[in-house]
């Protein structure tokens, strides 16, 4: 008996420990009723790295299409709210280096460094206007231009997750 009551208070326990993590736990959106689509222009890309705002800006509007509060639309006029950004830098350092020869890089970070501006359509009111960075770390194997290459789509989303909780966390 006595065990059956110390189990059933550890059970209550743990069940109230569960629920208070879910208290302030919102079911939807916490965007306003009247913004629910987001145009997303191709970004700019300013850095020494060709090519990567086509990849960036699809990882992008796929997380989006993921976090699905708001719809992706094809245009400028068919959107709530517009979202411009400039790809200011693609850096690639050394994290990590050979214990034996400290020239020799065991594991580089990868960062790039993003300016957005989303707005709402109707008003051109600023959602969100700053300064987000997305970055991951890969092995150095092979050679540097294709590890950066390699590295540039686990670095794209996790730019576009920033991205993302810029706009939405606005709110």
């Amino acid at each position: 008996m006595k065990h059956s009551k110390q189990l059933f208070t550890a059970a209550a326990a743990l069940c109230a420990a569960l629920f208070a993590g879910c208290a302030n736990y919102r079911l939807g959106t916490t965007l306003p009723p009247h913004l629910k689509t987001i145009y997303v222009s191709t970004f700019e890309n300013h850095t020494v790295e060709p090519n990567i705002e086509q990849k960036i800006t699809t990882a992008v509007r796929r997380k989006f299409q993921h976090d699905g509060q708001l719809k992706i639309v094809g245009s400028e006029a068919d959107a709530d709210i517009i979202l411009k950004a400039t790809l200011k830098s693609y850096d690639v350092d050394s994290l990590l280096f050979e214990r034996d020869n400290p020239s020799a890089t065991r594991r580089y970070r990868a960062t790039i460094t993003c300016a957005i501006d989303a707005r709402e359509a109707a008003s051109d009111k600023v959602v969100v206007q700053r300064e987000v960075r997305g970055d991951t770390t890969f092995p150095a194997a092979g050679d540097t231009v294709t590890a950066r290459r390699n590295a540039l789509e686990d670095v794209a989303r996790d730019l576009a997750t920033e991205v993302v909780d810029a706009v939405i966390g606005a709110w």
